[in-house]
């Protein structure tokens, strides 16, 4: 079922900065500074980017947190292999059993791998397979270029609270400038997109900081969706995800999520592009979609957990 291509949601959004960002580079360079924004050459010009990783790691540790608010010990945490003995767990009795996803010592298929894995490692992958979730890197518009400024930070001795004598530091930041970068969800459940547009949502309201020095004052950024898209392979009327559009023997082996909103959301009229069929939301994607909120709630009260068994019951969901 992995290997069809079902339904798709493209999304290219706007990124930028409320504050200094400082996503900083690997490689040792001729800069002044000690710590350097990462940079790449593109169209033959060397620019400052954020990295897609560095936006999908962000992405997901918010959505972890919001996961555990709601039901806790329904989303691994990715570093805990139970199997180490000198692993003591994580201090919350809820979590514990919380083991990292890619860690299960059985040998699965992919579709019980899929089956029996968290939330987050469904949308964002894990060792086991790869995510559904894709974010390219984010690159400077076109006459929004950022302005580089430097900044001094001093060494905090960790026991004192005050600074280490001696030690003293540069950094160089990111200020302004607009950023753009293209999100792709592949034969996503409504469960999925719906947790995507909360990531958005709180994205915008400038909930989510990237990059380093997030505790003093740097990182904070501010989204815009500029294009929202849903494709199907097959026309449709209505919203449907991987659910309504798998045959019964891969939503059982894959345990899909049965959920659908009470009442069937309308796309409008569509677009064929090639073989697709692409329905644009843009302009109002957040109002279009708005019924899709509890579905992600719902998943998490469905779902058993890492390594669970996700309920094929129907009237479960």
């Amino acid at each position: 079922m992995l290997r069809k291509w079902l339904c798709q949601a493209d999304i290219k959004i706007i990124i930028e900065p409320v504050d200094p960002v400082l996503v900083k580079s690997g490689y040792a360079t001729m800069d002044n500074a000690d710590m350097v924004p990462v940079s790449t050459f593109k169209d033959g010009n060397s620019v400052y980017y954020f990295p897609g990783s560095s936006l999908k790691g962000v992405m997901r540790s918010h959505l972890e947190r919001i996961a555990r608010t709601l039901h806790p010990g329904k989303v691994c945490i990715p570093y805990y292999d139970p199997k180490k003995k000198d692993t003591t767990g994580p201090p919350i009795a809820s979590e514990r059993q919380s083991y990292g996803c890619s860690y299960d010592p059985e040998e699965k298929t992919s579709a019980t791998a899929y089956a029996d894995s968290c939330a987050a490692c469904r949308l964002f992958g894990s060792l086991k397979f790869g995510g559904r979730l894709s974010i390219s890197d984010a690159y400077p518009r076109s006459g929004h270029n950022p302005e580089l400024e430097l900044r001094n930070g001093v060494g905090i001795d960790r026991f004192t609270g005050g600074s280490v004598s001696g030690v003293l530091f540069d950094l160089q930041v990111l200020v302004g400038g607009e950023f753009e970068t293209n999100l792709r969800l592949i034969n996503f459940e409504l469960w999925q997109l719906a947790a995507l547009n909360i990531l958005l949502s709180d994205m915008k309201d400038e909930m989510i900081a990237i990059g380093s020095g997030r505790s003093r004052g740097l990182g904070r950024v501010r989204i815009t969706v500029s294009s929202y898209c849903l494709s199907y392979v097959k026309q449709v009327n209505n919203l449907k995800g991987l659910y309504q559009l798998a045959i019964d023997e891969e939503r059982q082996a894959y345990a899909l999520h049965c959920w659908a909103p009470q009442n069937a959301i309308a796309l409008g009229t569509s677009h064929p592009r090639g073989l697709r069929h692409c329905y644009d939301l843009s302009a109002n994607w957040k109002k279009t979609l708005h019924p899709l909120k509890p579905a992600f709630d719902k998943f998490l009260e469905w779902h058993s957990g890492p390594w669970g068994v996700a309920s094929n019951d129907e009237a479960a969901a």
